[in-house]
């Protein structure tokens, strides 16, 4: 998604202070809003700055503050950063969070084969399961399962090998106040990113859980082989069309040169209705089988060797 026109993006400039945090350096930036390392002054520890526009017409901010504090509220946060200061300034809303290292998209993309080895594809795959069940656990949706929504930790204090979920901009809470699952809307807009979205998204139906966890194959696919089958075609029909064939007589073209496990996958998301909880604990057993079974190695991850 692209800023509305009229909506400029926030700037902030080098020393400038919001609240006890001093802005560093910009370290990116998106369609809605910047991201900037900040240093508190209190303790001179380095942090993750989001800040995004008032005018901003989808305010996907404030949602991320929602979902993070229920997730910190947690017994094991395991996969997701953490809050240290949130509020209003002139123009803005902002975030103070756990400030995290490179992206899995910067890794693969980066590495001399723009793929992982197939340990440390499976081994952070299951980092990603576990955060997606986490998330699930405390009534949300995802809905932007890619490389590029994960990261691993800074190496500078030993954190290299865990992995974080970001940006829940996009997620939808399928609960209710009362516990019960919210039923799900006769037409759905597209939400997601075309080259990992589900089948769901493509015929605007209601997505749940196992959708994230589609999502996640095609991303476990993609960092294992370095592509996936539809990386060349851009219309959004003609890639759904493309993962329906795939899940079906074409599914080679998907899975080739991946574990014989992973195939295994869909038949679990397949026998799951839109109101059951997906077999997490199967789909991750897949993954330990497919370690043993391709004799790899978990460790050391790719990126710190």
């Amino acid at each position: 998604m692209a800023a509305p026109l009229n909506c400029e993006l926030v700037q902030l400039k080098e020393g400038e202070e919001i609240g006890k945090f001093a802005v560093m350096k910009k370290l990116g930036e998106g369609g809605f809003g910047a991201v900037y390392m900040v240093k508190d002054k209190d303790n001179d520890e380095l942090h993750a700055l989001k800040v995004e526009s008032m005018a901003e017409p989808l305010q996907m901010l404030k949602l991320e503050v929602v979902v993070l504090m229920e997730l910190n509220r947690t017994e094991r946060p395991r996969h997701f950063c953490e809050i240290f200061g949130k509020g209003q300034k002139h123009n803005f809303n902002y975030l103070v969070m756990t400030l995290v290292g490179k992206s899995l998209q910067d890794l693969r993309t980066t590495s001399p084969l723009r793929r992982f080895s197939m340990g440390t594809a499976l081994s952070v795959g299951q980092q990603c399961l576990e955060a997606i069940m986490d998330l699930h656990q405390i009534g949300y949706l995802h809905r932007d399962i890619k490389p590029a929504n994960y990261t691993v930790g800074r190496r500078i204090i030993a954190e290299e090998r865990k992995v974080y979920m970001l940006d829940f901009g996009m997620a939808r809470k399928y609960i209710k106040d009362d516990g019960t699952l919210r039923n799900p809307r006769k037409l759905a807009g597209f939400r997601g990113t075309v080259k990992y979205a589900p089948i769901a998204c493509h015929i605007q139906r209601e997505q749940c859980r196992k959708d994230d966890i589609e999502s996640w194959l095609y991303m476990v696919v993609e960092l294992i082989r370095g592509h996936l089958p539809w990386r060349n075609i851009s219309d959004p029909k003609d890639v759904g069309q493309k993962k329906k064939d795939c899940r079906k007589e074409k599914y080679k073209e998907l899975f080739g040169g991946c574990p014989r496990k992973l195939m295994e996958v869909f038949p679990i998301l397949d026998n799951g209705k839109f109101f059951d909880t997906p077999d997490y604990a199967a789909i991750t057993a897949l993954c330990k089988e497919a370690i043993v079974i391709c004799g790899v190695q978990e460790f050391p991850y790719d990126w710190e060797q």
